[in-house]
């Protein structure tokens, strides 16, 4: 995977390498870069570039964006290769060759090529020796970068891992694998166990577990670490069978083992962001893992009821009935769509009411039904407005003169008691 995880890339056993998009499935680059099988392909970090290496003694660097190629040759087989983590300008990358030195191969117009060392420091204390104290000699057989790519994990043929300063280049395990926080470290050796080390500014440490299938002690074709770092996968190298390990580290145990077709496993990847893993056939077929999610539809609906198994459905009498107008009319559903299809007033401003003052002040006080001649109370009211417009004060007649020029009916009078009232409600008139 690229490091968003939206490419795939692969090799093939005819020599094409091949590029996909993860999202549509679909194939966008596809190139002859080898003559015989592909041992292994690595990314750039801005995921312009694709890093092949093969059995035809050559690397090929393979640039998406432009459709170029340049080939690195060597004078053997390459059995891995990974390109520089950090480091887009420098086009640098790491090999580990068949019965040779790993080297740092650094690409411009002349490619250079810096041998790293194999033997571990025979001033360390603990340095391995044979038994006439001369160094353990052993071959490299692959070769990562760290998180950063400041440093080197080189494992032997003799078991042995050496961490080799990628800047100073100086310094049987299977396969390495760094997790993306750059602090866990997995090795895989040829004893069937998949160990789990520590990795920091002092150096590696052992964490003292062990992951391994115990029933029949099956060796392991690939191992890596899941998309957050939490779980190890392991492919188990059984022939005719392709099944699948995770152990959670947390707890060092297997907490799910995932088969599939009966084919043998040759390799597999975490997808760097999402709960994916793809796997590899013998055959070439690549099978694509993901988690099963299970759908909740009572959240959505609570009267929704799941069923496990097929049901025959028992209607009710009555309820495919067909029901006329006339029936559905004065029903619950005819009272319920009436009020649906009732307009609401969103335009008209209602009135606040006033905290600090009683209904009764707040109530409009009816002098007249519609009976009242209105014609002579607005002329009292008028005579009034003039009164005030000319002195500029407030001129109210006293009760006797309304009550002389508003002529209520008995049936429907409003009895005055006193005169403040009846002031108040002239002055609210206007």
């Amino acid at each position: 995977f690229n490091k968003r995880g939206t490419m795939l890339a692969g090799g093939c056993s005819d020599g094409f390498c091949i590029v996909w998009d993860f999202q549509s499935m679909s194939i966008v680059r596809k190139a002859k870069c080898h003559v015989v099988s592909v041992t292994g392909v690595s990314w750039s970090r801005n995921g312009h570039c694709v890093l092949s290496c093969g059995e035809d003694e050559k690397c090929v660097y393979w640039d998406l964006k432009r459709g170029t190629q340049k080939i690195i040759q060597f004078g053997c087989s390459v059995l891995t290769a990974q390109m520089h983590p950090k480091n887009n300008d420098s086009f640098m990358f790491v090999a580990s060759l068949f019965q040779e030195s790993p080297v740092v191969v650094e690409l411009g117009d002349t490619n250079r090529h810096f041998s790293l060392p194999t033997n571990p420091d025979t001033s360390e204390p603990n340095s391995p020796k044979y038994s006439n104290n001369n160094p353990l000699y052993s071959k490299t057989v692959v070769c990562r970068y760290d998180k950063h790519g400041t440093r080197i994990l080189a494992g032997t043929s003799q078991g042995f891992l050496n961490i080799i300063d990628s800047e100073s280049l100086q310094a049987t395990v299977k396969e390495i694998i760094v997790s993306r926080n750059g602090k866990d470290v997995i090795v895989q050796t040829l004893d069937k166990t998949i160990r789990l080390y520590w990795l920091d500014d002092q150096g590696l440490h052992n964490s003292e577990l062990l992951f391994a299938e115990t029933v029949n002690k099956n060796n392991w074709n690939q191992c890596c670490f899941s998309q957050v770092g939490e779980y190890i996968i392991g492919g188990s190298a059984k022939l005719a069978s392709h099944e699948i390990y995770i152990w959670d580290i947390g707890t060092a145990r297997l907490v799910q083992t995932l088969q599939g077709p009966y084919e043998t496993l040759i390799d597999l990847a975490q997808h760097p962001v999402q709960p994916v893993i793809v796997s590899l056939d013998e055959h070439g077929a690549i099978h694509t893992w993901t988690t099963r999610h299970k759908e909740d539809w009572v959240n959505w609906d609570p009267e929704f009821t799941e069923i496990h198994d097929n049901i025959v459905y028992e209607e009710r009498e009555d309820e495919f009935d067909i029901i006329s107008d006339e029936e559905n009319f004065g029903t619950e559903s005819n009272q319920l769509q009436d009020i649906d299809d009732e307009e609401i007033d969103v335009a008209t401003i209602d009135r606040p009411e006033r905290s600090d003052s009683s209904e009764n002040e707040d109530g409009f006080l009816d002098l007249y039904d519609s009976g009242v001649e209105k014609t002579e109370f607005y002329n009292v009211a008028r005579n009034a407005q003039n009164e005030y417009s000319g002195n500029n004060t407030m001129v109210v007649s006293n009760s006797s003169d309304i009550a002389q020029s508003v002529k209520l009916k008995e049936k429907n009078k409003t009895p005055i008691e006193h005169d403040k009232e009846t002031n108040r409600w002239i002055e609210d008139s206007w």
